[in-house]
């Protein structure tokens, strides 16, 4: 079984994962918005989530116990409450609904991603218990409904708090560990990750890590700043392609 997934689309698999991780690790953000789609034209929507998801909730794991000793529980636990309502709702329709829809659904959002962080939106409304559970409650949605990374829903919000950086790094990475996992327990509840999706994380996992470890070792030695100008490019024209392949 394991001989039969060793093709191009395994090969394409991995070299995406690589960039997709070094992305995130260099420039802090877009790095799943670029995975999921593009391997969405690889193995459909579901498998391609289903594929980001396991790969990205291994890679995490090992920051999670440090993660833990210093987020903040008051906003991270009733986002999290928010994330497991909505994700658990919203992945029955990315399991039941057809490809185009998805991709539709997808190009959307990212096109919407890819505004927040070009204009620098900042959220400056209330917090609190209530608004941390819409929070999560939207990004499980998104993450849900359509399989896309809602990671700059709670990047956003996470970033108006008044807490120190390292506060606020820890709150979101943590959450994003959470909402992966939340998705990764839907999709296995649901028998929608195919064998082969299985096969195939056990070679591009370990890519996800490789490339995390490049884009740190990028982000030390080079500037981030022309980066995210392509990188907010790279997103619309994904998003754009995947309005076209749901019109078309």
């Amino acid at each position: 079984m394991i001989v039969e997934i060793i093709d191009l689309t395994l090969l394409v698999g991995i070299l995406l994962a690589l960039g997709a991780a070094a992305m995130t690790a260099y420039a802090g953000f877009g790095g799943a918005l670029v995975m999921v789609p593009l391997f969405s034209f690889l193995i459909g929507p579901v498998q391609a989530v289903a594929l980001m998801v396991i790969c990205s909730v291994v890679a995490l794991l090992h920051v999670v116990p440090g993660l833990m000793k210093i987020i903040k529980w008051s906003e991270v636990v009733p986002l999290f409450f928010g994330i497991l309502a909505s994700a658990s709702i919203g992945s029955h329709f990315l399991v039941v609904a057809d490809a185009g829809t998805i991709r539709l659904g997808m190009g959307i959002f990212i096109l919407i991603s890819a505004a927040v962080l070009i204009l620098d939106f900042r959220y400056s409304g209330p917090r609190g218990t209530l608004p941390s559970m819409g929070v999560g409650a939207l990004t499980g949605g998104i993450m849900g409904g359509f399989g896309v990374p809602a990671g700059p829903v709670m990047v956003v919000y996470y970033l108006a708090a008044p807490e120190p950086a390292q506060v606020q790094r820890a709150n979101i990475m943590f959450s994003v560990w959470l909402l992966l996992l939340v998705m990764l327990g839907n999709l296995l509840a649901r028998d929608a990750i195919e064998t082969t999706t299985f096969l195939r994380s056990i070679f591009i996992a370990p890519a996800s890590i490789l490339g995390a470890v490049v884009g740190q070792y990028l982000f030390r030695r080079a500037p981030v700043g022309w980066f995210k100008k392509f990188a907010h490019w790279l997103l619309i024209a994904i998003g754009v392609s995947l309005l076209v392949a749901a019109i078309y």
